[in-house]
């Protein structure tokens, strides 16, 4: 059996682009990988947790006080090799806020109104399907970052995606940990803020962690991104589905007020 962790990144709507990204790897090669963070943590610049916000603003943050950029890079490449030892690869899905700005938002219920919900069964479905191209068929568990805000909302969805023709019913599980506590979301957190740093200041030199968070796991990592296309043809086809339905449960044909 397998096991994704995935995080988000871009959530405050002010990026170029919105990521829900993380590894995916075998329950065998993830039961390491917690003593061998611990490990990483533990040396000097000792840290409780890892989150890449707070370790680009160094000083800002207390445990990165009196921290060098030398040091924090070098902390973060030791990280790094541990997850491509315990991983199997990168999964990502991402879209650019500009496009959910434009064709999504306020033309659905408010409460759902973000492009997490969009990248969420994405991410989910990437991770399942790349792994059946490459001939394999094993059942996949995934743990998210846990956020009260979506958490709730997610769990009335998921009855409603897990049956997806696309997931194969590969799906065993989706589960909510918190961070601080579930370190392999902390791997996740490594790697969402590299991608959408990447791809939302495309203008500052690449980082090498970037590339390094990307491919340290040794099956080459994959990549859905959703296009203005896709976007128009999901929001279309929901709108269809809400007219189609709305006499018969005597509700409005406007999608918005759903």
């Amino acid at each position: 059996m397998l096991k994704a962790f995935i995080d988000d990144s871009g959530s405050g709507g002010d990026s170029e682009w919105y990521v829900l990204t993380g590894y995916l790897g075998t329950v065998d090669g993830w039961i390491s990988f917690d003593e061998q963070w611990k490990q990483i943590l533990s040396e000097h610049p000792q840290l409780e947790y890892f989150k890449s916000s707070e370790a680009e603003s160094l000083r800002s943050d207390a445990q990165w006080a009196n921290v060098t950029k030398e040091q924090r890079d070098g902390k973060i490449d030791r990280l790094i090799e541990v997850i491509g030892r315990c991983s199997r690869r990168a999964i990502c899905a991402r879209m650019r806020q500009r496009v959910y700005d434009e064709l999504v938002k306020g033309q659905i219920p408010p409460a759902w109104d973000s492009p997490y919900y969009l990248l969420f069964p994405s991410v989910i479905g990437a991770s399942i399907n790349i792994e059946r191209l490459d001939g394999g068929s094993d059942s996949v568990d995934f743990v998210f970052d846990s956020d009260k805000k979506h958490n709730k909302r997610l769990k009335r969805m998921l009855p409603s995606l897990l049956p997806m023709r696309s997931y194969y019913g590969s799906v065993v599980n989706v589960i909510y940990q918190d961070e601080k506590k579930c370190l392999p979301l902390q791997a996740a957190d490594l790697l969402a803020w590299q991608i959408r740093r990447a791809f939302s200041v495309p203008h500052e030199p690449r980082r090498r962690h970037f590339d390094a968070a990307r491919n340290s796991p040794p099956e080459e990592p994959h990549e859905f991104v959703m296009t203005r296309s896709m976007v128009k043809s999901m929001i279309e086809e929901l709108r269809e589905r809400a007219a189609e339905m709305a006499p018969s449960l005597g509700r409005s044909r406007d999608l918005r007020t759903w």
